[in-house]
């Protein structure tokens, strides 16, 4: 997977976690001081410790509406492999990942999609893909933040 891939999830799962969390769908573990304490607690690894958080809460947050399957916030593990060991390098800042989260979400969504009140299904995961993916991912959250709904995009 390429460099941009990488940064791409990135970008587009740290904006989906923002705002959502400004759509008031879950929790905003910001609003706790969570990445100045990993930071403090985790001086050298604390950019990684802040991600795996948001991580996993967003995993949680899925889980309940997707049963566990492929989502934006779980890709097979070769992939999740290749993003820890480009986290690991240090060149990407969470700080500076995106300055207006809804501003990116809109413009990722140029795809035109049906959209549900339930979870749904956006094909199957190819890496080749990937931008496609996360543009249907990005019209699919939109959605289902703007409605106040549990729409949540998975894979097959």
């Amino acid at each position: 997977m390429t460099r941009q891939n990488i940064e791409e999830i990135l970008k587009m799962r740290y904006s989906v976690y923002k705002a959502g969390a400004n759509a008031g769908c879950w929790a905003d573990i910001d609003q706790s001081g969570a990445s100045d304490m990993m930071a403090y607690i985790f001086p050298k690894s604390g950019d990684i410790a802040y991600y795996n958080l948001v991580l996993e809460l967003m995993r949680k947050e899925h889980n309940m509406f997707t049963g566990g399957v492929y989502s934006l916030f779980k890709m097979p593990v070769q992939v999740e492999k290749e993003i820890i060991e480009y986290l690991k390098k240090g060149e990407f800042d969470f700080s500076n990942v995106v300055d207006d989260c809804c501003a990116y979400l809109e413009s990722m969504d140029t795809i035109v999609t049906d959209h549900c009140f339930t979870s749904v299904n956006i094909g199957d995961f190819n890496a080749n893909e990937i931008d496609i993916i996360l543009r249907l991912c990005a019209s699919h959250y939109r959605y289902a933040f703007q409605n106040k709904v549990n729409s949540y995009p998975y894979f097959a």
